[in-house]
């Protein structure tokens, strides 16, 4: 929850709690340190500013020292003392970098560096005469404190967040955003007693010193405030009232936590329910603003996959796969995650996205180089397809190689010159096992003939078969894949142009995947890392794509 939101709730609180308040000559010193020349900077800028507006509206007459020398500093301490003279209490706030040495207690100001003991009081404002001001109001002196619990580099001397309280003075000890909220909301409301504001004290405001039920810094009618009679009797009932005025999801969270059983539950979390109903048609809205057709969709659906988060398709419609997709992605780059995208994050999305695909195209052309540079290295080193063997071992190494076409015609040369030359019986036996195409026809072509003209194609058949039932899985899983991805004729022509584009050579772009494109498919596949099938997998349209 923001400050500025607890603030407006506990101003609206205080407002229908309270009431009109008349001027006081109480006198308040703010004395913060945030900003430091050479030691790390400390927070309480902005909540000085805060707390001093806080206390002069509630008729204090406040003096503030931010980010002083110590001369400044002094100054301001000096004006306080003057100012609490004719005052009945003083509050006091001091935070920076606070350091004791066990028996005296300073705070380092703006120019402190290479602090120690022996030359810590011509840079840091002693505190021990703050305290002694204090003194002199009995039950009516506050001493805030916001130490950063930071040692400054110094051995002889140790941060400290609080000190030890003179007699009758109450000390609050914390960060000064609480301090600050328990100003606000608690030490300025008349009639709340000392014991009572540091039992309900912000989480991690710790208090000490003159903690009294029967006091309250501002008694009720003590002159210096005026209550009326509140606009709504219970307090829960004020601060219900405040969070449905304000209507914000904060105000209603911050109900919920202090009211855990509270009588208005059920209407803040409906009105929690109504807001995040609101906030998703909005986060709608700015999607439909994109108006982005079938193609963009699509798009979408391709950069999220090249950047990790799996769309489950890449079909152009958005469904619950994709919105979660869109999420993982605005998680990972610090948007809400809503599901839906605005213009700033498509733009991110695509640019990323671009920026990966050119990557991973990279890589693939230098893979592709490295592939081509050792498919012609075999191609030499076995003679460049002089013979049978040759030939049969370049394509069981590189089925679709550079020179797979090459390959593939001087076999069938080869065998048809075989047929031609080995006697009847055998060319009809081996031509019907040819047809037949199974490993129990070319088994029985091995037993008749162990020696005969077409021994190596037997063999060579045998083993293709064997890879091929070890692939068969894999192939008819790619198979139903590519229905889903590339079913269509309009997808097939986008395949088909997109490889005639990579350079891969077709038959022709018509929408029908004939051999030549399931080869330009493998080489493809081949060249990007992916499982080689033929087939357009989801993986493989990403890439296209890419």
């Amino acid at each position: 929850m923001t400050r500025n939101t607890l603030a407006t709730l506990a101003t609206s609180f205080a407002a229908l709690m309270i009431g009109a308040q008349t001027a006081s000559a109480d006198a308040a010193l703010i004395l913060v340190q945030s900003d430091y020349a050479e030691l790390d900077d400390v927070s309480g800028a902005n909540q000085a500013s805060e707390l001093a507006q806080i206390a002069e509206d509630a008729g204090f007459e406040v003096t503030a020292s931010l980010d002083s020398d110590v001369r400044d500093a002094a100054d301001a301490i000096d004006d306080f003392r003057r100012d609490a003279e004719d005052g009945e209490r003083v509050m006091i706030l001091i935070s920076g970098h606070i350091l004791s040495d066990g028996s005296n207690t300073w705070l380092l100001t703006n120019e402190a560096e290479d602090v120690s003991r022996f030359n810590i009081g011509s840079m840091a404002v002693p505190l021990g005469p703050v305290m002694e001001i204090a003194s002199d109001f009995p039950g009516q002196a506050v001493l805030m404190m916001a130490g950063s619990g930071e040692d400054a580099d110094t051995d002889d001397l140790l941060p400290v967040e609080t000190i030890d309280a003179a007699q009758g003075v109450s000390v609050f000890s914390g960060r000064i955003d609480r301090l600050t909220d328990m100003t606000e909301d608690m030490l300025l409301v008349p009639g709340l007693s000392l014991a009572e504001i540091a039992e309900e004290a912000p989480r991690g405001v710790e208090a000490s010193g003159f903690i009294s039920p029967a006091t309250a810094f501002l008694p009720a009618g003590d002159g210096s405030f005026t209550v009326i009679e509140r606009t709504v009797q219970d307090p829960q009932d004020a601060f219900w009232v405040v969070a449905r005025t304000m209507d914000t999801a904060e105000g209603y969270d911050l109900y919920l936590e202090y009211y855990p059983d509270g009588l208005h539950n059920g209407e803040a979390r409906a009105a929690l329910r109504q807001l995040e109903s609101d906030a998703q048609n909005a986060d709608e809205m700015a999607e439909a603003a994109l108006e982005l057709n079938r193609a963009a969709r699509r798009q979408v659906q391709r950069n999220l996959s090249l950047l990790g988060h799996n769309p489950r398709g890449i079909d152009g419609i958005f469904g619950p796969a994709t919105r979660s997709a869109i999420s993982g992605w605005q998680g990972a780059n610090g948007y809400d995650q809503t599901g839906y995208l605005d213009a700033p994050q498509l733009r991110q999305m695509t640019e990323a996205a671009d920026a990966r695909a050119a990557q991973l195209e990279a890589e693939a052309e230098e893979r592709q180089r490295e592939q081509d540079r050792q498919d012609r290295a075999y191609w030499n080193q076995i003679g460049q397809g002089q013979d049978e063997a040759g030939l049969r071992a370049y394509l069981e190494r590189y089925p679709d190689g550079l020179f797979a076409d090459v390959a593939e015609a001087r076999l069938e040369q080869i065998e048809s010159e075989k047929i031609a030359n080995a006697r009847a019986e055998e060319r009809l036996f081996w031509s019907r096992a040819r047809e037949e195409d199974r490993a129990t026809s070319y088994r029985a072509y091995l037993d008749r003939y162990p020696d005969g003209l077409f021994v190596d194609n037997a063999r060579a058949r045998l083993q293709a078969l064997r890879d091929d039932r070890n692939r068969d899985q894999l192939i008819a899983q790619a198979r139903d894949e590519e229905r889903e991805v590339a079913g269509n004729p309009v997808s097939r022509l986008l395949v088909e142009t997109r490889l005639r584009t990579l350079g891969y050579e077709l038959s022709g772009v018509d929408g029908e995947f004939d051999g030549t494109t399931r080869r330009a498919i493998r080489r493809f596949q081949r060249s990007r890392g992916l499982d080689v099938t033929g087939f357009v997998t989801q993986d493989t349209m990403v890439r296209l794509l890419g």
